[in-house]
């Protein structure tokens, strides 16, 4: 398994290691479980950065770039391990944040559809990673993120869709037919499939695939359930906005086929 990190705010990026089996495991399943990663003081800053960015939008989905205007986030995804994590998983000597992202469900709130993430992404050519990192406590009937693994082996692009406020899904985007692959029914599809879902604990992460396809169970408890999301890509990755649907993270400076490397998308890890 993954050596485990309990990162106290010391911004040391090497310490990370991972096993071959793990790598195996996670380019096979496209999703992991990482135990413990942060400690106390990532989670204590995060949740006040969390609870701000949850204050300047009531969209599921629109709380996202905040690493830009909040000091916490941008030391957590420049400086933390979390770069580190990307890095190996991906097996990937240069790593750039893409964007970050807040998640939250509170009481009732319904489940978030089945979907892959890069087709939402002005990116192409190469791997991305989201390390999602829990904030409260998440039991099985709290909204927990749930996987349909080896789909990130599938390379099928799934038709993205719009969203309501809740994050339930409202309506396919217009146009998209004939670039995507159109979106299965995996819910009646459930005994097909190998599904991986996984209670956290604070400071816990899954570490997934952007290919991968994913979810997230209706909030049946009475509590919120808070989670932050950091998106990395990983060697060859370029611009590609031809088609792309998520325009806050739109970079007005890039043209298609260029490396991310830019002010937006810094790079945050470099092998050396």
């Amino acid at each position: 398994m993954l050596k485990e990190i309990r990162d106290e705010h010391d911004l040391n990026r090497d310490p990370f290691t991972v096993q071959p089996e793990t790598l195996s495991t996670y380019h096979k399943d496209g999703a992991i479980l990482l135990k413990s990663v942060f400690g106390e003081p990532w989670i204590t800053d995060l949740r006040v950065s969390a609870d701000r960015a949850l204050s300047h939008s009531d969209n599921y989905f629109h709380r996202q770039r905040v690493w830009e205007s909040d000091d916490a986030c941008r030391e957590f995804c420049l400086n933390s391990s979390a770069p580190a994590i990307a890095a190996a998983l991906m097996e990937s000597s240069k790593v750039n944040l893409l964007y970050d992202q807040v998640f939250a469900k509170t009481a009732g709130d319904p489940a978030t559809p089945w979907h892959n993430d890069l087709p939402y992404w002005p990116v192409r050519n190469g791997r991305a990673i989201t390390v999602w990192l829990a904030l409260d406590s998440i039991s099985f009937n709290a909204g927990p993120l749930e996987f349909i693994a080896g789909s990130n082996l599938w390379e099928k692009w799934y038709q993205p869709f719009t969203v309501a406020k809740d994050g339930s899904q409202a309506a396919f985007y217009q146009g998209t037919e004939n670039a995507f692959e159109p979106l299965p029914d995996f819910e009646t599809e459930r005994g097909q499939h190998k599904i991986l879902c996984w209670e956290m604990e604070p400071g816990d992460v899954i570490a997934f695939d952007g290919m991968i396809v994913h979810g997230a169970k209706a909030n049946a408890s009475p509590a919120v359930r808070r989670g932050y999301a950091v998106r990395y890509t990983g060697d060859g990755m370029t611009y590609h906005s031809d088609g792309e649907v998520n325009r806050i993270i739109i970079n007005p400076h890039l043209k298609d086929g260029q490396p991310l490397d830019s002010d937006q998308y810094p790079v945050v890890r470099v092998r050396k």
